[in-house]
């Protein structure tokens, strides 16, 4: 019977940390316009037919790089990332304004930038991947 309970709070306490994991993952900041796209992975829905709007920029993580790192954009851009690697990975700014949480393959996520500003980001799974958004 102590197995059983045992088990039961090691299952409970990993139901906990999952969580509180997935929790920290979202960013809400009423300032910031931003939404999350999910894209499903079926042919007639694929990433790479994405077509930006008028104005939009895209950035392209693929091969562990965010493509181009370095972007200039007037207030009120609306920036989205695309994930072409197999690996999943983080738009994350370093002051948490924005964080996409953990993108597959072909996942979108995207950002509208309205104060002007530097913001460094990075992929929080790949800290070594790093960008920034220069706001002007």
């Amino acid at each position: 019977m102590k197995t059983i309970n045992k088990r039961n709070a090691c299952l409970f306490i990993l139901l906990v940390v999952v969580s509180v994991v997935f929790a920290g993952c979202t960013a809400s900041d009423a300032d910031h316009d931003h939404a999350m796209t999910m894209p499903g992975k079926t042919a007639d829905n694929p990433a790479a037919d994405y077509q930006p709007a008028q104005g939009e920029v895209v950035i392209e993580i693929e091969d562990f790089v965010f493509k181009p790192a370095e972007v200039s954009v007037a207030p009120g851009t609306k920036v989205t990332w695309i994930n072409k690697d197999e690996a999943p990975h983080t738009a994350t700014s370093n002051d948490k304004i924005f964080n996409s949480g953990g993108m597959d393959t072909d996942d979108k996520f995207s950002f509208v930038f309205n104060d002007k500003g530097e913001y460094p980001y990075f992929c929080a799974l790949h800290p070594h991947m790093k960008a920034i958004i220069t706001v002007k």
